[in-house]
């Protein structure tokens, strides 16, 4: 009993001097836990302020590409909206007459080629007739050179004849060279008539009734006949003087000459 009794007494000392140092320790581990959870506290303010503000003050770049597409999708839809039901009234106008306008092209288009097919028939033809045309020149070129000179032959056998009926009225000798008509003076002296070397020219029938006229001033057709030399190379001026004189009432008498050559005097002429 002595024994039990004096480790109970132990014990229940030990006991209480444990107790008597608790209450420092509660204070220490109570201020701890308090700071702890301030700091605590604290920290998760900071950190769900900053989170807060950093999409309204940073903008993200995905946010912004976001946004701007956004932004073209209203204006496209309000473009959409803004059109009539029925499409643009001014452009469907445009594009019929555009289509029109394109049909029309095409049938003149189809048109200018059948005229250009024959345009190059009708071409291909007046060619032919042309190739055909040039060989009867060729052919008649030909022709015109032999009678040329058949007639240079034949015109050195010329002879002087005259064939004036006699009559009271005088004589008037017109040369008619080169293509020009001029009147011959003769006197007594005169042996040989050379070839004129001037005139008036004669190239159509009013410039021979003209050539005759101022040849001719001052001899009426009542008083006088005309005798006409002319030169070989002048002959077709000579049918334009001939009606000229007819034209005028003179009787007249024409005279074939050889180029170059003079003709003597005489009451003949040559024929």
């Amino acid at each position: 009993m002595s024994v039990t009794g004096g480790r109970r007494r132990r014990s229940r000392g030990r006991r209480s001097r444990s107790l008597a140092g608790d209450p420092l320790d509660l204070f220490l581990d109570a201020i701890t836990n308090a700071l702890g959870v301030v700091m605590f506290i604290l920290l998760m303010v900071v950190l769900f302020g900053r989170a807060g503000d950093t999409p309204a003050e940073v903008p993200q770049p995905e946010a912004q590409e976001m946004r701007s597409l956004e932004e073209q999708r209203q204006e496209l839809r309000a473009r959409l909206d803004a059109l009539p039901p029925a499409g643009d009234p001014a452009l469907a106008a445009r594009w019929k007459a555009a289509m029109e306008r394109v049909q029309r092209l095409e049938r003149e288009e189809a048109e200018l080629r059948v005229t250009s097919s024959s345009a190059e028939a009708r071409t291909e033809e007046a060619s032919a007739r042309l190739a055909e045309d040039r060989e009867a020149e060729q052919r008649l070129v030909a022709e015109a050179e032999k009678a040329a000179e058949r007639a240079r032959a034949s015109s050195s056998g010329f002879i002087r004849v005259s064939r004036f009926r006699p009559d009271a009225r005088s004589p008037v000798l017109l040369a008619l060279n080169g293509g020009r008509l001029s009147r011959v003076r003769i006197t007594a002296d005169t042996k040989e008539i050379p070839p004129p070397a001037g005139g008036a020219s004669v190239t159509d029938l009013a410039s021979a009734r003209e050539a005759v006229r101022k040849s001719l001033d001052g001899s009426p057709a009542a008083t006088h006949r005309v005798e006409l030399m002319v030169w070989e190379g002048s002959f077709a001026q000579a049918k334009l003087v001939e009606q000229a004189l007819l034209d005028a009432g003179y009787e007249w008498n024409p005279l074939p000459v050889r180029a170059g050559t003079a003709v003597p005097q005489g009451t003949g002429g040559v024929q």
